[in-house]
């Protein structure tokens, strides 16, 4: 394998509002992000991700399930390979609904008291995960294993609980197995919040 920008599993999340959440605004406890929307890879790797880059090095993609995601990126694979460029140069990354709790449980009814404010049900825009930060990496790590994309997109659905969760836990799980390097990123979108820097964990 070359050292390029897919072999690398990619982190990013994208900050909006209270969250993606149409409902979020509403909820108690959430606060709202400071300044304009907000794109950022989370992890460092050999290329640096950038949505503005020409030629892209990254691109972002939809899927209702894994498999539709995997056949996404095959395809995004072969036609930039059809074109003469070296698939391996650009990320293809997953968009991710997320709501992430210490428990399953407090994720899932977060989830529900969200929902239950809407006049109309919701429907997810991607893959979407609710549950434990670890099981969160559990879910990245098993994306990028089986080329379903090489990193994903996170959309949380309310902030900041689930941002610090993201930053204070996932990201370290991920670390810890050496999958992911955290970028100086997650002090960053932290302060997106008014929140202090965290401590993160070193990779051994």
């Amino acid at each position: 394998m070359s050292s390029a920008a897919s072999h690398s599993l990619h982190v990013a999340v994208e900050l909006t509002g209270f969250g993606h959440h149409p409902a979020a605004e509403g909820a108690a406890g959430n606060l709202p992000l400071i300044g304009s929307d907000y794109w950022v890879d989370l992890t460092e790797g050999e290329t640096l991700l950038d949505l503005t880059a020409f030629p892209a090095n990254v691109i972002r993609i939809r899927a209702t399930d894994l498999r539709a995601a995997q056949v996404r990126r095959a395809g995004i694979r072969a036609a930039l390979a059809a074109d003469g460029r070296d698939p391996d140069t650009v990320a293809v990354l997953v968009d991710l609904e997320l709501l992430i709790a210490p428990e399953a449980r407090s994720a899932r009814k977060e989830l529900a008291q969200l929902d239950s404010a809407l006049t109309v049900a919701r429907v997810p825009v991607s893959l979407q995960y609710v549950g434990t930060p670890s099981g969160l990496g559990s879910l990245i790590a098993d994306i990028r294993a089986a080329d379903v994309a090489d990193g994903v997109t996170l959309l949380p659905l309310a902030l900041p609980r689930t941002l610090e969760h993201l930053v204070g836990e996932t990201i370290p799980w991920l670390q810890e197995r050496g999958l992911v390097t955290a970028s100086t990123a997650v002090d960053e979108v932290l302060g997106r919040f008014g929140l202090p820097p965290r401590q993160r964990t070193l990779a051994s």
